[in-house]
């Protein structure tokens, strides 16, 4: 578990943007895109440019620029359909820049906690941010998104809704393992 790089993550060069933390309003935008399918080239394409803005200006973008398709096909074409092992990379990279940026750790469920069945996960995040952790409503969609994953389990946490597994329970639990498996 190393919490601060999921609080504070590195900045990220890939394909030529450049990423700074990954913002709850970044995930709100792409999820508008994400059908559960497999990552295409305008998908990738779409989440790099997205995530190389602040929220403001990808709603920006979304709403002027990627109506015009010219550069997508530039972008997609010249640097990743006749060279797939290109976008397979930039693809790699991609999910290791979101794996930092929503790192957390592994969790003990309390007896009494249940889980939101029903509401968008993004959803039940905004209202703990904005009704429990006095998140501004206004604001809340530039904070980066590993801050606002952190601060919602530490309030579940300080609330008695989850035990975060820190370093030294899971040596403990390692060890438990190991004189079961005697």
């Amino acid at each position: 578990m190393n919490w601060i790089s999921t609080v504070e993550p590195a900045p990220w060069t890939i394909a030529g943007f450049e990423l700074g933390p990954l913002r709850f309003g970044h995930c709100l935008l792409m999820e508008r895109f994400m059908d559960g399918g497999q990552n295409k080239i305008i998908d990738l394409w779409r989440y790099l440019n997205i995530a190389s803005r602040t929220y403001e200006k990808s709603v920006r973008w979304l709403t002027k620029d990627v109506n015009t398709l010219f550069p997508v096909k530039r972008w997609a074409f010249c640097n990743t359909h006749k060279k797939p092992a290109k976008f397979e990379h930039t693809l790699r990279l991609w999910n290791k820049y979101v794996e930092e940026n929503t790192a957390t750790p592994q969790v003990m469920m309390s007896e009494g906690s249940g889980t939101t069945i029903g509401t968008p996960y993004l959803q039940t995040v905004w209202n703990i941010c904005i009704h429990k952790l006095n998140y501004n409503p206004q604001t809340i969609k530039e904070a980066p998104f590993g801050e606002i994953l952190w601060a919602v389990l530490a309030y579940n946490e300080s609330q008695g809704g989850i035990r975060v597994v820190d370093d030294n329970l899971e040596q403990v639990f390692e060890k438990l393992k190991c004189q079961n498996l005697n």
